[in-house]
């Protein structure tokens, strides 16, 4: 399994269209990067332990190759702290909304801003976060939607990239 490096999520994540297309891939990308994280929480490098034990745990249709399951497995160990998990679990539940929904909502849509709200890595990111609500509360004529898209796409995008970077083992 390769290691997920910045460019290729920022690669990823830039080339979706349409928000439900940005969260399947954001929670794939979340997904790999837990995958990725989880052998760091059972194995000293034994070989044999990874081969037979991790491995088919980690397999697709194993029992940690879904996001929700290894998550709480993660923070049950003490080895993620809240906020991470607060918001992969937003990330994964929006995804799983979006994914049920003929209509999906789009970037500049009020339950959008409701789950940007609720991220924390963009939450307590102020200088970002201060900039988003100056726009999304703005007259448009100061700022155009287009702009203001762009920037709830650029604050998802780092919100997640955020992410990858606390599960690097």
């Amino acid at each position: 399994m390769t290691t997920l490096t910045e460019d290729d999520v920022l690669e990823q994540l830039n080339n979706q269209d349409d928000l439900r297309s940005f969260m399947e891939t954001a929670n794939a990308i979340l997904l790999r990067a837990i995958r990725q994280f989880l052998p760091s929480l059972f194995v000293n490098n034994d070989e044999e332990i990874v081969e037979y034990a991790v491995k088919p745990l980690l397999a697709q249709s194993g029992p940690l190759d879904d996001i929700d399951v290894a998550l709480r497995l993660i923070f049950a160990l003490g080895k993620m702290d809240k906020w991470l998990y607060a918001d992969i679990t937003h990330f994964s539940q929006f995804g799983h909304y979006l994914a049920t929904q003929d209509q999906v909502p789009g970037y500049a849509d009020e339950l959008t801003w409701d789950f940007i709200s609720n991220i924390n890595s963009i939450t307590d990111n102020a200088m970002l976060y201060d900039a988003l609500k100056a726009m999304k509360f703005a007259d448009f004529a100061v700022y155009s939607e287009t702009r203001y898209i762009a920037m709830l796409k650029t604050a998802l995008v780092l919100a997640v990239t955020t992410i990858v970077k606390e599960l690097t083992p």
